[in-house]
């Protein structure tokens, strides 16, 4: 393979901060928002229009539960997020304790970007991070390209929240990816709502149509390869009629196979392979769901759903054994209580295993310090963990705590030498705690 040599330059420093996010996902915006309220002068850097991420822009539109069976562990901006977004009528609960719910993503977009405004944090959109400044092994800023130029951001504290730990990597940081072994990683999803939907009549499990799936895989009718429909539910959208005979639905079931969500050209594949799929998936369920017969397709995500990519390794990994045994940690931080959520390779199904009831497992701030950087914190899915501990850590519901307290452990380094690992264990776990997050000894 031929090269292109490129010039040296020289890229221009456009401004410093206190703490630099990139990424404006769940587990981002939450971050840049705690950093901002502790009192640090906050850059948020998101490479779409909108903030939200997952939620949004791949129109992943579920949460899960913040209820172990016994009480609400998560509080603090998560809470008052959900609080809002219920507030505004954005959200379809499906249990009140719980909080597990669907919402409309038009709802969580304007929601993110207020809440960012309010707490003072600095936005940047349409702007892709595509280097690490370092210096001594210290992350001290990230350059970027956007239709201004090249340009570089320096910063006391910088955090990764960009789903695929692109900082950290380009920093030198070391990772894991995909299933060991061989590497392989999760199908993705392009997330599909519908509308017209008669939702009193739609069968009542994502498996009762099972049977006309596998019928419509043996014909051809059927166009994905996914045995079963993984999830679906009805999407309140905001100031629209409260009619659930013409209801929208949202419907999580395409797959695209062995793609690496670092490799734009694996990437390109599932974007085209998957929106293949839509016009056959709306024609099946016209034909074999009862209360679709009528429906039409409203949108589809900007992009494709990532389920796994790189995993940071940091100075711990939290483990299958520290999920399901529901481990404390004195560094405990986060607490989540998701099950296992790990997808089949070949697209057929999926399988959960659950936490005991009443219980939950704490995440170590450990696993979000990357080994052999200071300066930096990762958050959401490119923490540092195994990967049937990332198939609970990854979801929404708990990328949202983990930007609040990466987050706030920014401005309290920010505030000091900005060295992360220098930053007082039990002060931020008494701040969490006193935010409402349930983190026992």
């Amino acid at each position: 393979m031929s090269n292109v040599v490129e010039p040296q330059r020289e890229t221009p420093v456009a401004g410093r901060y206190d703490v630099i996010v990139c990424g404006g996902g769940p587990s981002g915006f939450t971050a840049a928002v705690a950093a901002a309220r502790a009192g640090a002068r906050t850059l948020l850097i998101e490479r779409y229009g909108i903030l939200g991420g997952t939620a949004t822009a791949a129109m992943m539109v579920e949460f899960g539960s913040i209820h172990d069976g016994r009480q609400r562990i998560v509080g603090g901006i998560t809470r008052e997020f959900m609080d809002r977004l219920i507030a505004r009528g954005g959200t379809i609960l499906r249990e009140d304790r719980s909080y597990q719910m669907t919402f409309d993503p038009e709802s969580m977009i304007w929601l993110c970007q207020e809440m960012a405004i309010e707490a003072g944090v600095e936005l940047l959109l349409h702007t892709w991070v595509v280097g690490a400044v370092c210096r001594d092994g210290r992350v001290t800023g990230v350059v970027v390209e956007n239709k201004t130029g090249r340009q570089a951001f320096l910063g006391r504290v910088v955090i990764d929240a960009t789903g695929d730990g692109d900082v950290a990597m380009r920093a030198g940081a070391r990772f894991d990816q995909g299933r060991p072994g061989d590497g392989k990683m999760q199908p993705v999803t392009l997330e599909v709502l519908l509308g017209n939907v008669d939702d009193t009549r739609r069968p009542e499990g994502v498996r009762d149509l099972s049977d006309a799936i596998r019928e419509g895989m043996r014909t051809g009718e059927w166009p994905i390869p996914n045995e079963r429909i993984m999830s679906w539910g009805r999407v309140a959208k905001a100031g629209a009629p409260d009619d659930p005979r013409a209801a929208w639905v949202f419907v999580n079931v395409t797959n695209s196979l062995d793609v690496d969500g670092t490799k734009a050209a694996d990437l390109t594949r599932a974007e085209i392979e998957t929106r293949r799929q839509v016009d056959g998936l709306v024609t099946f369920l016209r034909k074999h769901a009862a209360g679709f017969e009528h429906c039409y397709l409203d949108r589809t995500g900007v992009q494709v759903g990532i389920r796994e990519t790189r995993r940071i390794v940091g100075d711990y990994a939290l483990s299958r054994d520290d999920v399901l045994g529901a481990r404390h940690f004195a560094d405990g931080v986060v607490v989540g209580c998701n099950s296992i959520d790990v997808h089949d390779y070949a697209g057929k199904d999926f399988e959960h295993e659950y936490l005991r009831r009443g219980t939950h497992y704490q995440i170590p701030y450990r696993c979000f310090t990357p080994r052999g950087l200071d300066g930096l914190l990762v958050t959401g899915r490119c923490l540092s963990a195994d990967h049937p501990a990332l198939g609970s850590v990854r979801v929404m519901v708990v990328c949202l705590p983990m930007g609040e307290a990466c987050g706030t452990a920014a401005a309290m380094a920010a505030a000091g030498d900005g060295r992360v690992r220098g930053v007082p264990v039990g002060d931020l776990r008494r701040r969490l705690r006193s935010a409402g997050h349930v983190l026992e000894d």
